[in-house]
């Protein structure tokens, strides 16, 4: 009689276990159904940035942060690039507007703009929102002031790394040459004879133990440039020298899918762009050490 006691009170607890279990699986589906995407993603571990893509008639854009609500480029991986349904486009497939959730190491650049470096997967969750473009408009004609017509072309350099895509500023430019047309409609021309690179602080890129491809982006497509390169040691040897300065090696430059002009970056070695465009000629040099 005892043993049998026994056996429905085990029973019984059996049962119990069941009822709890079945329960809380009942509780967790009930608030998994009511978890909005973007935090089932949080939960999955997949912490994405909400930010809102802006874009001028001119074709120049920004993203914005939208939770800390700060400004910053970032270059998105090609083929990572989704619309709401999951399906691969191009950044030409980006309307001025246009939210995105944004996945990548998190490291944020301190600069204005920031730079974001490290995107790996960008996903568009809505278009055109309007209250956005409204709220934030202002960032473009802050950051993207209608050149001045005497303003030389910019540069950046990008390259590839380990961790990240990085795009480096060239702040100015060397010698040049430019005709312009000012307020009155009269022709000017401005001409400096700045120094030698060999005899300048230049941009340093970033160090190198072994050679890299590198891009040359330039925000007026040149007409054509000539890129030239020197060993490094060189440097401060002709400060106050009256000597020969050493002429440079040509370096090969072609032109990749994306229509900037790419070369091979070697340890060691400072480099100087000539760009030619239809207003003139300007110089500009940066360093490559070794790592």
């Amino acid at each position: 009689m005892l043993k049998k006691k026994n056996k429905i009170i085990y029973i019984g607890i059996v049962l119990a276990a069941l009822i709890i279990l079945a329960a809380a699986a009942g509780i967790r589906n009930h608030f998994m159904k009511e978890v909005p995407q973007a935090q089932a993603q949080q939960l999955e571990g997949e912490n994405a940035m909400k930010a809102v893509y802006l874009q001028k008639e001119d074709g120049n854009s920004i993203f914005i942060n939208l939770t800390d609500e700060y400004p910053f480029t970032g270059a998105i991986p090609q083929g990572e690039l989704y619309d709401e349904d999951g399906e691969k486009i191009t950044e030409k497939d980006l309307n001025n507007g246009d939210v995105l959730d944004i996945w990548g190491n998190g490291v944020i650049a301190e600069s204005y703009p920031a730079q974001y470096n490290g995107i790996t997967k960008v996903q568009r969750t809505e278009q055109a929102n309007q209250k956005y473009m409204e709220e934030y408009s202002h960032y473009l004609e802050e950051l993207f002031v209608e050149k001045d017509p005497s303003q030389r072309p910019n540069l950046n350099v990008c390259y590839t790394d380990d961790l990240a895509q990085v795009t480096v500023i060239i702040p100015d430019t060397l010698s040049y040459t430019w005709t312009y047309e000012d307020q009155n409609g009269e022709s000017q021309t401005i001409t400096t004879d700045g120094p030698h690179i060999l005899q300048t602080e230049s941009t340093e890129i970033t160090k190198l133990s072994e050679p890299i491809q590198m891009e040359l982006e330039f925000d007026e497509k040149p007409e054509s440039i000539q890129l030239l390169s020197w060993e490094d040691s060189l440097l401060g040897q002709y400060q106050d020298s009256a000597a020969q300065l050493p002429e440079g090696a040509a370096v090969e430059v072609k032109e990749n899918e994306k229509g900037n002009l790419e070369f091979t970056a070697q340890p060691g070695t400072i480099y100087q762009v000539r760009g030619q465009w239809k207003n003139g000629t300007a110089d500009y040099g940066f360093w490559v050490p070794v790592k």
